[in-house]
């Protein structure tokens, strides 16, 4: 079967939620035997030579655009007239379009799969078999965002909040079928044909056994893209609110800050008061295997957050917010500590220092929670699966005749 499979970055390296999920998704395609005719954009020659090659071995085809800063920030101001979000706008390009439309006549795909809302524009008013993954609900996610962001900045984000959550009504007609990652987002998004479709993760025991010889330290840790507004939120209010607590209290402790790209607020808490914050670490699982408690103390964002799963995984005893856990589903209340208050997570924090046989039982049931829940096979099966629902729903001589519509 071929597949069109198109994103607004390329899936490798996979540091943010959507290039992760694209990365284990054609990963696991090319395995189950489909021809992936990937289409995305970068930003540089270098990351251009860097994606072809990692993608060459799974994908059919690998067509990339450059995608330029400046070019994307002045299309950015067609939101004053298009009314179209902003994220919108900054991927959309009419002469790209013209050349995917090309592309898509040349390869005749038995279904296009688009990647978030950023990039539907490209087939929004097409008339093919197309199924789009959100991920999550971009809508929620800036009216989130803009009830902490400065007075400057919020009007901004509550309008980028209002046309996202017009134009997230016209996907839902005009795709044959769109799935997200949580059940939060499906409710939110008021539509009961939704599919929801959890993540997975590659840590699995068999993965964790080429780390034998890891020693637990005295390190709380937390780990994500640094320069994702929710996680800088998260860490610089646990510093300020919650930390001081933990190291007068424990002063032997640490707390870790791992993951890409700091940003300014979030270096500057490093070596105050034991804060370390690493930056980028090749790999995620010998830093998780080396802390003693997980946690992740979200106050926005939406979608499902990978972290989580990956800190149960590891068998990291873990305490998350209600908003880190929106798109957890499935939890019976024991597999980690659930409190989203400053008290809360003093508390939590304090019981499981307090009590090893405590961090034992949450290290066990989270891990084995993750292991019967999520896995990237189970991903891309709920994949295929919602192609084949969408083929159903259509004409069988349709292909063809999306194909040809390509050009009107």
């Amino acid at each position: 079967m071929k597949v069109m499979y198109m994103s607004s970055r390329p899936p490798y390296p996979p540091h943010k939620g959507d290039q992760l999920i694209a990365w284990e998704q054609i990963k696991q395609l090319k395995a189950n035997g489909y021809q992936v005719h990937l289409i995305t954009f970068v930003k540089s020659e270098q990351e251009r030579e860097l994606v072809k090659d990692k993608l060459a071995p799974y994908c059919k085809e690998v067509i990339l655009f450059t995608a330029h800063p400046l070019q994307s920030l002045l299309r950015s101001f067609k939101t004053m007239y298009n009314f179209k979000p902003i994220q919108v706008n900054l991927f959309f390009h009419p002469k790209v379009r013209d050349r995917v439309m090309d592309i898509c006549k040349r390869i005749k795909p038995e279904i296009i799969h688009v990647q978030t809302a950023r990039v539907a524009e490209y087939f929004i008013d097409t008339n093919v078999q197309k199924c789009i993954d959100m991920i999550d609900a971009l809508s929620l996610n800036m009216e989130r965002r803009a009830k902490n962001e400065s007075k400057w900045l919020k009007p901004l984000f509550l309008l980028e909040s209002q046309l996202m959550k017009r134009y997230e009504k016209d996907i839902l007609t005009k795709f044959d079928r769109t799935m997200v990652v949580s059940e939060s987002d499906k409710k939110y998004l008021r539509n009961g044909h939704i599919v929801v479709n959890p993540n997975g993760t590659f840590i699995t025991k068999q993965h964790l056994s080429r780390y034998p010889d890891i020693t637990k330290e005295k390190i709380i840790l937390f780990h994500g893209n640094m320069q994702y507004y929710p996680n800088v939120e998260a860490v610089v209010d646990f510093v300020k609110e919650v930390w001081p607590h933990i190291h007068q209290a424990y002063p032997e402790y640490h707390f870790y800050i791992v993951g890409k790209d700091p940003v300014k607020k979030v270096t500057a808490l490093h070596g105050k008061d034991n804060v370390v914050v690493t930056g980028f670490v090749e790999d995620i699982c010998s830093r998780l295997l080396q802390a003693q408690i997980g946690i992740y103390p979200m106050k926005s964002g939406t979608g499902m957050q990978n972290k989580i799963v990956e800190s149960m995984a590891c068998g990291l005893p873990t305490i998350a917010s209600p908003i880190a856990l929106q798109g957890i589903s499935g939890r019976r209340g024991d597999e980690l500590i659930c409190t989203g208050s400053k008290e809360g997570m003093i508390a939590a924090v304090k019981v499981l220092i307090e009590n090893p046989e405590l961090q034992e039982h949450y290290a066990v049931t989270g891990q084995a929670f993750v292991q019967r829940n999520y896995s990237w096979e189970h991903n891309c099966s709920r994949l295929i699966q919602t192609w084949k629902d969408a083929d159903s729903h259509r004409d069988p001589e349709a292909p063809e005749k999306n194909v040809q519509m390509l050009v009107h």
